[in-house]
């Protein structure tokens, strides 16, 4: 707890006001956009159109609008245009009689580093929940019909990860935790982050999303670091062709369903083979491991009762939660986001980086095997 505490200290050094960077050093490097939302439709929302992105790291750093004009070499009625744009979509709020200043949480390097050796202390020691439920999560799991002839290691990621500290559970968070109404943005209700030079080095954020990718019959779900996610629906044209033997002349999108109906009609009938290049694709991507499918197909009836697995843990993680709110608070307090974004679309954020690290030390203890690789894969059937 000492070492938590100065944490909190030393980031009050950190979480500057201003910067006194020069405009092309704050805004160099990869910012990546991250969106939570229970909505059914995901949120579309463009920033990398009219520097859009860039203006808004900018007010995140206190540039004025007349540096950021100058630099971009905007007028005052195009500046206006952008400012409004960005004002009706609910992503900057006037900070004093001149300027404004972004609504929600914007991730710079500097301060990334502060806060990921706060986040990563309580990550590392949140992952004893887990471990210390995963009998009876394993319990649940053995009588969910879908999972009947799949390990529960081969899919210990999406379990552990996907579903224990993610998806669900990351509602129940919201609901039992964070207790507020998600901001609405535009035509959507949902939280914003942009999150500097994720996973660049050691010091660097870390993010773990649950991502869906719909087809006629069927919802592939991928639970992944949003640097590295690798499946079906991501391979390159490429991988399709070499690997997994794709016609020239077929699509992508197409011949992504003929891979998941392979792995649905495998998971239907124990003793069906797929054509044997798909069979080699398979193998050499983790898909298969011991003539096994480490992507489960889940019916409706199994959907509903997947919330069951993450109901295991819920309760533990909301009391971690609660009882370190203090901690919480004094950070947040202690920072520049207390201007910008709310306290409860902060913790949003501060739960996703937190539970990263819990993924990541499930996953070096080996609670969490990665036999597809960082990905973890499921079919959804419609």
């Amino acid at each position: 707890m000492k070492n938590i505490a100065l944490t909190i200290v030393l980031a009050v050094t950190v979480a500057a006001c201003g910067s006194k960077k020069e405009i092309p050093e704050l805004i160099e490097g990869n910012y990546r956009a991250h969106t939570v939302s229970f909505e059914e439709n995901k949120p579309v929302i463009n920033l990398e159109k009219d520097n859009l992105k860039e203006i808004l790291i900018l007010l995140h750093h206190r540039k004025s609008p007349g540096e950021i004009k100058k630099h971009y070499q905007l007028s005052d009625s195009i500046w206006n245009e952008r400012i409004n744009y960005l004002f009706g979509e609910g992503l900057i709020k006037k900070f004093d009689d001149s300027s404004f200043i972004p609504t929600f949480f914007v991730l710079d390097e500097e301060n990334g580093a502060s806060l990921k050796k706060f986040t990563d202390s309580l990550g590392a020691e949140m992952s004893g929940i887990a471990i210390d439920r995963l009998n009876k999560i394993r319990e649940v799991y053995a009588k969910i019909p879908s999972f009947k002839n799949i390990p529960f290691d081969y899919v210990s990621m999406f379990i552990l990860g996907g579903l224990i500290h993610d998806g669900a559970q990351l509602k129940n968070y919201q609901d039992q935790f964070v207790k507020a109404f998600i901001p609405h943005r535009g035509g959507s209700n949902y939280y914003l982050s942009l999150i500097q030079n994720e996973e660049a080095n050691s010091s660097s954020p870390k993010i773990y999303e649950t991502r869906y990718y719909n087809y006629p019959a069927f919802t592939l779900g991928s639970f992944a670091s949003t640097v590295y996610e690798r499946n079906i629906a991501t391979y390159a044209t490429s991988e399709l062709t070499k690997n997994f033997g794709k016609p020239a002349a077929e699509s992508d999108s197409v011949y992504q369903i003929t891979l998941l109906n392979e792995l649905v009609w495998m998971s239907k009938s124990g003793g069906y083979k797929p054509p044997a290049k798909i069979l080699d694709g398979f193998k050499r991507y983790g898909i298969l491991a011991n003539g096994k499918s480490t992507i489960p197909v889940l019916s409706k009836v199994d959907r509903l009762r997947l919330d069951e697995l993450s109901n295991v843990a819920t309760q533990d993680i909301i009391n971690y939660f609660e009882n370190r709110q203090t901690l919480f608070v004094k950070w947040y307090l202690n920072s520049q986001y207390r201007e910008e974004t709310s306290y409860k679309e902060w913790m949003i954020w501060v739960y996703k980086l937190i539970t990263a690290k819990t993924i990541d030390v499930l996953i070096e203890k080996s609670y969490i095997k990665t036999l597809g690789g960082n990905t973890a894969s499921f079919i959804l059937e419609k």
